[in-house]
């Protein structure tokens, strides 16, 4: 039995570490979007899609999309926010009610790269709470695996790597921290 549990947290470790970068990223990307430029844009398509498993809900999914213009060439873009957490929590139908098709926007796109682009700019702070849940998630299966003190050791050289990221971005949008 606790050969099998062991088999259980070592498959689900690359996942629970994986949500976590995912999560970061997410918060980096949207502190990045704080700073991009804004362009008129209008809803193509916007509609919740359930999918089922026999006769229960398995999973519903926000298909949007919607088009831009930048120097002139016409973009389509799908992503409405950094927003982690209310995708895997939020209310669909509100979004969904929020964006209906042929809805005027306003678009916020890198000026680097126009391609990537998002409906509303920012992070939302509930996302550090969903991180911070992850690493504990992460450190509890690492505490398993190794001892404590290599597990703290990698927790706070991540931490510190993280940290590093988030004050570097704060101090570019000139965001007084303390």
């Amino acid at each position: 039995m606790l050969i099998v549990f062991l088999v259980l947290l070592t498959l689900a470790l690359p996942l629970f570490l994986y949500g976590t970068f995912y999560v970061a990223r997410g918060i980096l990307h949207g502190l990045r979007s704080d700073r991009w430029r804004e362009t008129p844009g209008v809803i193509q398509f916007s509609k919740v899609e359930r999918y089922y498993r026999g006769k229960d809900l398995a999973k519903e999914m926000l298909l949007l999309s919607y088009h831009y213009t930048v120097d002139g060439e016409v973009r389509e873009a799908t992503r409405v926010s950094f927003d982690n957490f209310a995708w895997f929590f939020g209310d669909l139908k509100k979004l969904e009610a929020q964006y209906p098709q042929g809805q005027e926007v306003t678009v916020y796109y890198d000026p680097l790269a126009p391609e990537n682009a998002v409906l509303e700019k920012g992070m939302a702070r509930m996302d550090i709470v969903l991180l911070c849940a992850l690493a504990l998630i992460d450190a509890g299966i690492l505490l398993i695996w190794i001892r404590l003190s290599t597990v703290l050791v990698i927790l706070g050289l991540a931490l510190i790597i993280f940290l590093v990221f988030l004050f570097r971005e704060l101090k570019q949008r000139n965001v007084s921290t303390f």
